[in-house]
């Protein structure tokens, strides 16, 4: 956050309508000649009539202007370009922790958190010098190296790195935030505050319009033409799951590159409770995860590592194919009418994967956890509380709901063996449906999530070749 010290020239032409001065400064949003005077430029946003949104004074209403007199609108150019399209993409990420906090009922500190996240991703934004050939560039982040080798003094980031580097002396190379990372800000600031809010969650509202993500700010009058571009692209194309996860693995990192930034792990087990909802499973694969998480040492933390798989190591990928595993071992896609045997205590009640095949649109948008008539202290216990049970107390759950099934009338249960899926093409009618189901609440493809169960499937065995 710049203050009254670091003043910067205002475009030619321009100056404070109260005073006349043509320096300005930044602080809080806002933007102020060298006298502390409100000036034009920075956007202020208020939660009202969206067509109002950053309207400063009294709001009239007139007919659109000519295409002839806004193509004769100044352009602005260089450091004033870069910080006018950063202006719009900061009112994007207002509107969206707004939404956030008032249709979904987030806590107020999540804008306070992503406002200091936006500030170290652009703190080193003012660094064009005047004048320079390629200061109408927009430059987004690349692995591929796109620009002349730095001198000694610079910092060098390996060769394919996922990270980016927000060097200020950088100058016109400095990469400039893609408007897809304004999501990800949002999520990341939800980790941090271990609000139980899923990447595949926002990429849904994103693409659903919802999201105040496909309605830009319209500030583009004055833009180059390049953060033009950059500003239409949300409406103009379908944001993809796996490109979403990526742009969030590179920003963390980013973070830990620049910064020494760590982010918290998940708060995995309200996440999984979540998933098993909108997938319209019963509460027991979500036992079934925690013990098989426990067993497996698996952490939820975002991985730094160079060697990370981006794909398949995030944390929420992870999880939603613990999940699927589970939920194999539970009810198996290919298992008799018979119920599932854990041990000789506790007994699964049946699931009908035809019926929940038919019902699958239905689930995806409600919940469906089943609820079972206990008595004692089971008659009143809700998904949450039972998901945050340790395992003395899982154990003790399944023995009391198994001993609501009838033992003397089972047949002799009939279970193949479990069918770990390579290739989605080799898949029958209930597990394709069910993966592909899985994948779309995750927000990655089907490729993505076959790829991640089978990453389980072989910890799975490893451990058991271990004990």
């Amino acid at each position: 956050m710049n203050g009254p010290q670091d003043l910067q020239r205002m475009p030619r032409g321009e100056r404070c309508p109260e005073c006349g001065s043509q320096r300005w400064y930044l602080q809080d949003g806002l933007r102020f000649c060298s006298r502390g005077h409100q000036v034009e430029g920075f956007v202020q946003f208020e939660v009202g009539d969206e067509d109002d949104v950053g309207k400063q004074g009294t709001v009239s209403r007139r007919q659109k202007e000519s295409k002839e007199r806004l193509s004769d609108t100044p352009k602005l150019s260089g450091q004033a370009g870069r910080d006018l399209y950063l202006e719009a993409v900061q009112l994007i990420i207002r509107s969206q922790v707004q939404w956030l906090v008032n249709a979904k009922g987030h806590r107020e500190e999540l804008e306070t958190v992503v406002r200091d996240l936006w500030d170290l991703r652009i703190r080193g934004s003012n660094s064009i010098p005047e004048n320079h050939p390629e200061a109408d560039e927009l430059v987004f982040f690349s692995s591929a190296p796109s620009s002349p080798p730095p001198d000694e003094n610079q910092k060098t980031l390996p060769q394919q790195s996922r990270w980016q580097d927000w060097d200020p002396s950088l100058g016109v190379r400095w990469p400039a935030p893609r408007i897809s990372e304004t999501l990800s800000l949002c999520y990341l600031g939800c980790v941090v505050l271990r609000i139980p809010t899923r990447l595949g969650e926002i990429l849904r509202w994103a693409n659903d319009g919802n999201f105040p993500y496909k309605r830009a700010a319209k500030m583009q009058t004055r833009l180059p033409v390049p953060y033009i571009r950059a500003l239409k692209l949300p409406a103009r194309s379908f944001l993809h799951g796996n490109a979403l996860y990526s742009v969030t693995a590179d920003l963390i990192l980013s973070y830990q590159f620049n910064y020494g930034l760590s982010f918290p792990e998940l708060n995995h087990i309200p996440m999984l409770v979540q998933a098993a909802k909108t997938l319209g499973l019963p509460i027991e694969p979500v036992f079934i995860a925690r013990k098989l998480s426990d067993l497996l040492g698996f952490q939820y933390s975002f991985p730094v590592e160079r060697r990370a798989n981006q794909r398949l190591d995030h944390p929420e990928t992870r999880l939603m194919a613990l999940l699927v595993v589970a939920t194999k071992l539970c009810f198996p896609f290919n298992s008799s009418d018979s119920p599932l045997r854990l041990d000789d205590a506790v007994c699964l009640p049946l699931f009908d994967w035809k019926k929940w095949g038919l019902n699958k649109a239905a689930m995806l948008h409600q919940t469906q956890l089943d609820r079972f008539n206990e008595e004692a202290r089971f008659d009143k216990l809700t998904a949450g509380q039972v998901a945050a049970m340790n395992n003395e107390e899982l154990d003790a759950y399944f023995a009391r709901v198994s001993g609501l099934i009838d033992r003397e009338t089972l047949p002799e249960a009939k279970h193949g063996a479990y069918e770990a899926y390579r290739k989605a093409d080799q898949m029958n009618e209930s597990a394709a449906e069910f993966y592909a189901s899985a994948s779309e609440v995750a927000g990655v493809s089907l490729e993505t999530m076959v790829d991640a169960v089978y990453r389980v499937e072989r910890a799975i065995l490893a451990w058991q070749s271990a004990h």
